[in-house]
């Protein structure tokens, strides 16, 4: 699946993973390939991005999350 993290004006990160885990404010998820459509809150937390050949942690103070056609939409 693709994923995109970003702020005003900067992409933290793009490009295809196997996971993401992110903290909702409904709780912690963790996102696979072929996830259904689905749009979130986020609370302060780590989002971690696993791809094939390593593992990215990225903070978050709040933002949003959209998962849309194998798409994951991270806005901080």
């Amino acid at each position: 699946m693709f994923v995109t993290i970003a702020k005003v004006h900067e992409n933290v990160f793009q490009g295809e993973a196997l996971s993401v885990t992110v903290p909702t404010t409904e709780g912690e998820i963790t996102i696979m390939p072929k996830h259904e459509a689905f749009v979130a809150t986020l609370k302060e937390g780590n989002i971690i991005v696993r791809t094939k050949d390593e593992t990215k942690t990225f903070f978050a103070q709040s933002g949003v999350l959209e998962i849309s056609n194998n798409q994951v939409t991270v806005l901080l």
